[in-house]
């Protein structure tokens, strides 16, 4: 009987019966009857909790709907007439629109928590399916290594009849096959749990990640109620205050652009093409959530809706940009939207310009190096997320559009530069009365984004 003590199956087994399965799984072994009560009880939780799952999920999705209609508005709003009822709707349809966004986040927040419940009721019951194995198995070579120590003849004179002695023999590789199979059940038993241990450390993060968006979809309705606030006070609720207001802004905005033009004419920069990427789709990725679909703008395949190309455009073509072609392109995006690191890099700095010169350039921007010789800009956003010197990786979270600075409604300005070409300047602005820090380059390090992305 030697061969069976020698069976691979026997050596796994006691190898399986040397792991530690973790401390929460060391007691094991219950009554068989309890055992079926656990798992019938364990299965019912799971039912349960998979029925709220998919509760959460139809809520989730009949949120979505809502938010997604209130994104739709915001843009038919953007486009009509600029009026001080027309600005006054869509910072309310912003502010519900958050809102809708807060009680998606809220649902994903039970859903996760749920999801984790689920999990950990899964893993338990796995592990208590391995310690009653590994009971099992315990039975199981000790029952083959008592056969082993029994002498053949020993055996057969014991039991008299030949008949007999062979039923025993038969008994014995039945514990064998036994033992094969059970230690293939502790096998998968082990790969599930790491799965579910794994999955389970995939939601917790997703939940972490969730509170804190819950957090900054909340500032970001408080933010939009302020700026409500400070639209109808500056204009004392009157049409025609407003578009006085509108007429001042872009006073300063034209002539804030003679001065950045007047300094950027002193730069001196040299283009290696070179030194930069060859231009190609994917170098970049695009810094809002793509489309579903594919649109045909700016002459390209774009994966985003443009509200204004690169260059030679029809504003800068009127004088927008003081006879300058526009620096970069205009992505539509409603005020909340999270705008993401087109590439892995190091912040090297954030700013507001309207903390100079309200309504007149960038707004809250993000200048981010990327290791590519490209330097990104994000403009005009409600919210940043990074610091000077912070590495970011490709599509990490880093701020949220909006309209700060010169916006005639929310979207995201993004341009790309030649890194060598741009640098942090400080422009003493005669305009606004103040030194103003934003990013400044010659025109010529200015590269057209949709060359990259």
């Amino acid at each position: 009987m030697k061969e069976f003590i020698n069976s691979p199956f026997l050596v796994v087994a006691l190898v399986f019966l040397t792991i530690a399965v973790g401390p929460d799984y060391q007691s094991a072994a219950v009554a068989q009857s309890a055992d079926a009560n656990q798992n019938a009880s364990a299965s019912a939780d799971v039912a349960e909790l998979e029925r709220q799952i998919n509760e959460r999920n139809r809520e989730i999705k009949r949120l979505e709907e809502i938010a997604k209609t209130y994104r739709e508005t915001i843009a038919t709003t953007q486009e009509q007439a600029a009026t001080l009822k027309n600005e006054i709707a869509r910072i309310n349809q912003t502010v519900l629109k958050l809102r809708s966004e807060v009680r998606v986040i809220e649902e994903r927040i039970k859903k996760t928590n749920l999801e984790i419940k689920s999990l950990d009721v899964q893993i338990r019951d796995t592990g208590e399916d391995i310690a009653r194995k590994r009971a099992h198995l315990t039975e199981l070579v000790r029952a083959l290594s008592a056969a082993e120590r029994e002498h053949p003849v020993e055996s057969l004179l014991e039991y008299g009849r030949l008949s007999d002695f062979l039923n025993n023999l038969e008994t014995v590789a039945g514990l064998e096959k036994n033992l094969g199979g059970t230690v293939k059940e502790l096998r998968l038993l082990h790969a599930a749990l790491g799965e579910k241990k794994s999955l389970s450390e995939v939601k917790v993060a997703d939940l972490k990640r969730y509170a804190v968006n819950l957090g900054d979809k909340q500032r970001l309705q408080v933010i939009q109620q302020q700026e409500r606030g400070r639209v109808l006070s500056e204009t004392q609720n009157q049409e025609k205050k407003y578009q006085e207001l509108l007429a001042e802004t872009e006073r300063k905005r034209k002539a804030l652009q003679d001065e950045i033009d007047a300094y950027e004419r002193t730069l001196r920069f040299t283009l290696d093409p070179n030194a930069l990427p060859q231009s190609r789709s994917g170098i970049l990725q695009w810094p809002v959530s793509m489309l579903n679909k594919s649109l045909t703008q700016c002459n390209r395949t774009v994966w985003a809706f443009l509200t204004q190309c690169f260059g030679n455009t029809a504003f800068s073509m009127a004088g927008g940009y003081a006879g300058k072609g526009h620096n970069g392109i205009d992505i539509r995006a409603s005020n909340g939207t999270e705008i993401l690191s087109a590439e892995s890099g190091t912040v090297r700095g954030v700013g507001d310009t309207d903390e100079v010169c309200r309504r007149a350039s960038y707004g809250k921007w993000i200048l981010i190096d990327h290791g590519n010789n490209l330097t990104t800009l994000y403009a005009h956003l409600s919210l940043v997320k990074v610091l000077p010197g912070q590495a970011v990786s490709r599509g990490e979270l880093i701020g949220y559009s909006g309209n700060s600075g010169y916006a005639t409604g929310p979207h995201l300005h993004f341009s790309v530069f030649a890194h060598e070409a741009v640098e942090i300047g400080n422009l003493k602005s005669k305009v606004c009365g103040r030194i103003m820090t934003l990013p400044l380059s010659p025109f010529n390090g200015y590269l057209d984004p949709l060359n990259y992305l």
